[in-house]
């Protein structure tokens, strides 16, 4: 899932998917839907995706993401996932000594427990162990490609058999 191309199918297969999720939910859970949503960049994230590559070679591959993609609510999956627009994660940041990097790692989003994800400044993804920065952090992925591959499988598994996903 590398460059545009790759970014805009990611985005349309989940759309679908999440598609496939709404429909019938309430009648399926017993419970009202929250926001389900892949949202497209608006201007400010353009420019804060722009920012983020200008800072740092590894982010690259963030950027080209944030310049295809906005916010993601995926509230009704498993425990629920978030991925913050660019214009948001830009200044969200976390040491992340775990990485070993000396710039701040951006903080991209979260789940409905309050674990957070973060890319590295090699570009590595990166998960609390806490629902806190200062409970520490565990590399999942080698890059923000395979993070996404990990999100596409979750939110497939879930509509499949009501499991939660795999981040």
């Amino acid at each position: 899932m590398h460059g545009a191309e790759g970014l805009a199918a990611w985005r349309e297969e989940m759309a679908t998917a999440l598609a496939v999720l709404v429909a019938g939910f309430e009648e399926r859970y017993g419970y009202g839907l929250g926001q389900n949503a892949i949202h497209p960049p608006e201007a400010s994230d353009r420019a804060a995706a722009a920012r983020l590559a200008a800072e740092c070679e590894a982010f690259a591959e963030l950027s080209a993401y944030y310049g295809e993609i906005g916010a993601v609510n995926m509230s009704d999956v498993g425990n629920g996932y978030f991925l913050h627009p660019a214009s948001r994660a830009v200044d969200e940041r976390t040491a992340l000594p775990e990485a070993g990097g000396t710039a701040p790692a951006v903080l991209i989003g979260s789940d409905g427990g309050g674990i957070l994800y973060a890319v590295a400044a090699d570009g590595t993804v990166w998960r609390s162990r806490t629902a806190s920065e200062e409970g520490g952090f565990d590399r999942i992925t080698d890059g923000l490609a395979e993070f996404l591959d990990l999100l596409r499988r979750s939110v497939h598994r879930f509509n499949d058999s009501g499991q939660p996903g795999l981040l």
